[in-house]
């Protein structure tokens, strides 16, 4: 019984671990688009730091010129996944350890997280994006937001 016990803390452990972990260059790759932006349905990520800020560069291809978001550090504690924002009021908030859900709160109604202006879900996984829809993203949100 003492091996169950042990066995059922270390995986709760790993789980637990697994969900909080910090970001690092395991992000970086191609991800797919549940709705393709200005045409593009594939956008290139890379994690990095730059003077002490991490940092999460999108970009629609190699040679365009990157969006960046900054890492907020104490939002990704307190809902568990890491969370990205940008001065354009975009937020990045991690999905899976392979995916981002995009969001932008309504600005009329910014702490009502039930009405975003803007949506999205990427994914370095193909098959998960045809699984997604903007409902799921909106249902993803509001249990975050709880």
């Amino acid at each position: 019984m003492k091996s169950f016990y042990f066995i059922l803390l270390t995986c709760f452990h790993v789980m637990c671990y697994s969900q909080n972990e910090k970001p690092s260059s395991k992000l970086n790759g191609n991800y797919h688009l549940l709705q393709a932006e200005s045409g593009v349905s594939q956008k290139i990520f890379e994690y990095g730091e730059h003077k002490g800020t991490k940092l999460m560069l999108i970009a629609p291809c190699k040679q365009c010129v990157p969006a960046s978001y900054i890492y907020q550090e104490s939002d990704s504690k307190e809902i568990g996944v890491p969370v990205f924002y940008n001065k354009m009021g975009l937020f990045l908030i991690g999905y899976d350890h392979e995916s981002f859900v995009m969001v932008m709160p309504n600005p009329s109604s910014p702490d009502d997280w039930s009405n975003v202006a803007f949506s999205n879900f990427y994914s370095k996984n193909k098959s998960k994006v045809g699984k997604m829809s903007t409902q799921k993203i909106k249902e993803y949100i509001l249990k975050l937001s709880e």
